[in-house]
């Protein structure tokens, strides 16, 4: 079981309080990290205030501006109670009708300006922490230690970056609602007490158990959120095994097999979300039927009650208006419940990758004068692995080509991935001109290197776009310099684009070996102290190759270059052979 899957699990165990108070809790560690300007909250909450106390006052002047209306203002004062002198106080207030109806039109128009502010303040910090989210885990994939991001299936990255890290947003906003909502039932609560206690009461047990059956509703939700997570990373590895490996799936007939696959994984989320949707619409007709059964109980109750038409009917409208903020916080407690296992996925991937962070050595890297040294160096991909090295010496000489000889397995590409700085030795030191590797500015350092592959990877992109990957300042010149070093415009220039041609999925529209040498071309742009050259040109043809190696030689003449190759006949004007085999230098 991987751990994605445990923690999915874990989640289907929780009850639905466990997940409401985790969601809270995983959005409060999020807003910590994303800095969330600490004037939001409270400015939100204030508005919300604001909004509610206009709608309640203006409710107030409409049973008001309702007795004036129909000329039995004096009415009011024989209401009793603080509501009635509320009434009485307005009625004295106020010269006429119209006065009531400007005020309470200003009440209207001012709730409906707070409310607007509310919703543009809560929307931009919202998208602000939600943007400063995804910059984070965008943050952690290129600078978090190589190995660690490895561990990751590549669906489950792209859905952290791609749709979790949004949810932050909404998470966000919906705490803010149920803060806001919380405040404003506070309001329309202590107007309602003002107007009968006995009506507050049972609208407090008739609310209790609204919300204890709405809290029902919780569990199954957070559920069907894991569900959702789960189903839509599955579709995504789906998604991505149909375009990574679609030259594949045809080359071997397998296209029905593979939509096959993928129509049932895309069937799954639909039914996953359809269900989701479903449970949420049930969120206010239930709502909705049990206010009114609270409506029920308290009209037939002012009978026993002996309270008066007017209390009776703003008590009435004060419910009804209280409706939507209860409500509104059942169901984003709901939603907070449904999005947690998101919001712990986006959460888990900034902390450990925080915990983690690839580590740069302070010391300046201005070039290679002496050479490289690997001082008994072990590396090992994970703690209980046989080693990839074990207890590796040997020297790379500044200003001479070096041969890495070895067969597949044999370590060669962990000795690549070590100098590139992607992983860091288990035990033992990689010197640069006499100084241990981690102490060297990794910038630096790797601003002077340069790599050219057997696999190269080319990106969504043109041609020109792909080269200069190595220098994104390169002038056009510079590009066709290298370009005509590489062979590259031998292939390139005829196309009707050119340079501008876009490289499509993977550049398989290219063979092998025009792949490699615009990976030189790449390595050439760099211009390089040192080059490594990892099978590099192992597509090209004997003559071709021949033209390329001639033409990089003169180039980058009294360069280091490690050459690395499992083949002795490509070999020629070396200085020094390393050989390797399981993982040992067997002579140097």
């Amino acid at each position: 079981m991987n751990e994605h899957e445990s923690a999915a699990n874990t989640a289907h165990r929780r009850s639905a309080g466990d997940a409401r108070r985790a969601a809270i809790e995983h959005l409060r560690q999020l807003l910590r990290i994303s800095r969330k300007p600490r004037w939001a909250t409270p400015v939100l909450i204030a508005l919300g205030l604001g909004a509610s106390v206009a709608e309640t006052l203006g409710i107030t002047l409409v049973i008001l501006f309702f007795y004036s209306a129909s000329g039995q203002a004096d009415t009011a004062a024989t209401v009793g109670g603080a509501f009635g002198r509320v009434l009485e106080f307005a009625a004295g207030w106020f010269g006429s009708s119209l006065q009531m109806a400007v005020v309470i039109l200003v009440m209207i128009v001012l709730r409906g300006v707070m409310a607007f502010a509310n919703s543009v303040i809560s929307t931009f910090v919202s998208e602000q922490i939600s943007e400063r989210a995804r910059n984070l885990i965008h943050e952690q994939f290129l600078t978090a230690p190589y190995g660690v991001i490895q561990r990751y299936p590549q669906a489950q990255l792209m859905e952290v970056l791609g749709s979790e890290s949004w949810l932050v947003a909404g998470a966000y906003a919906a705490l803010t609602r149920i803060i806001i909502s919380t405040c404003s039932v506070i309001v329309f609560g202590g107007f309602l007490l003002a107007l009968s206690w006995k009506i507050t009461v049972a609208a407090i047990l008739g609310l209790s158990i609204i919300s204890l059956g709405l809290h029902r509703l919780s569990g199954p939700a957070q559920r069907l959120g894991v569900r959702v997570k789960q189903v839509h990373q599955q579709l995504g590895e789906h998604m991505l095994m149909t375009l990574e490996g679609l030259r594949t799936i045809r080359a071997y007939g397998l296209e029905s097999e593979h939509h096959e696959r993928f129509v049932h994984s895309s069937a799954k989320a639909r039914t996953a979300s359809m269900e989701l949707t479903r449970l949420s619409a049930l969120l206010n007709p239930l709502t909705e039927v049990g206010y009114l059964g609270i409506l029920c109980v308290i009209i037939a109750g002012t009978a026993i009650w002996q309270t008066s038409f007017a209390t009776t009917l703003a008590a009435v409208a004060l419910l009804y208006r209280l409706q939507p903020y209860t409500s509104q916080i059942e169901g984003n407690l709901l939603y907070l419940a449904q999005i947690e296992p998101q919001l712990r996925s986006v959460l888990a991937m900034i902390q450990r990758t925080e915990r983690t962070v690839q580590t740069s050595g302070h010391r300046p890297f201005a070039g290679l004068r002496k050479g490289i040294r690997f001082d008994h160096v072990t590396f090992r991909y994970q703690p209980e692995d046989k080693p990839a090295l074990d207890d590796v010496s040997f020297e790379i000489h500044a200003g001479q080509t070096t041969a890495l000889i070895g067969a597949s397995g044999a370590g060669k590409t962990t000795i690549i991935n070590l100098l590139l700085g992607l992983y860091q030795p288990t035990s033992g030191t990689i010197w640069i001109d006499g100084i241990p590797m981690d102490e060297v500015r990794r910038t630096d350092w790797l601003r002077r290197l340069a790599v050219a592959g057997q696999d190269v990877e080319l990106v969504e992109g043109t041609v020109i776009d792909n080269i200069r990957m190595a220098n994104s300042h390169a002038t056009e010149e510079m590009v066709l310099d290298a370009s005509g070093i590489a062979g590259v415009s031998d292939f390139i220039e005829p196309l009707e684009e050119g340079y501008e041609t876009w490289i499509g999925q993977q550049g398989l529209r290219f063979s092998g070996g025009q792949r490699q040498r615009l990976g030189l071309a790449r390595a050439i742009l760099r211009d390089p102290d040192v080059l490594i050259l990892d099978e590099a040109m192992n597509a090209l043809d004997r003559e071709l190759e021949a033209r390329v190696r001639g033409a990089l030689d003169a180039r980058l003449a009294g360069r280091t270059v490690l050459i690395v190759t499992h083949r002795l006949e490509t070999l020629h004007d070396v200085q020094h052979q390393i050989r390797i085999a399981d993982g040992q230098v067997v002579d140097a």
